[in-house]
């Protein structure tokens, strides 16, 4: 007795709605880098006693963070909407 043969995704990685998806996650990325490094820096100042610079500089380091971040995904997007277009 075999299994019947599983349906396979023609669309390859990432299906139909690959690309959204990416493009849907920057505004969780947005919000979770600067708090992230707004909260870690908040905690260290506390630590340290250097109030507020640490919680500054985690939540620049957490802006940029998220920036990297979201231009990576933005590339990673296009070459999947361009994979896609080529079919």
């Amino acid at each position: 007795m075999t299994l019947p043969d599983m349906p396979t995704n023609k669309k390859g990685p990432g299906g139909k709605f690959g690309s959204t998806a990416l493009y849907v996650a920057v505004p969780g990325i947005l919000l979770a880098g600067p708090m992230i490094g707004f909260f870690a820096g908040q905690w260290a100042d506390g630590k340290l006693n250097t109030d507020p610079w640490l919680s500054a500089a985690g939540l620049f380091l957490g802006f940029g963070a998220a920036g990297k971040e979201i231009y990576n995904l933005i590339r990673k997007a296009q070459a999947m909407d361009d994979k896609e277009g080529d079919k």
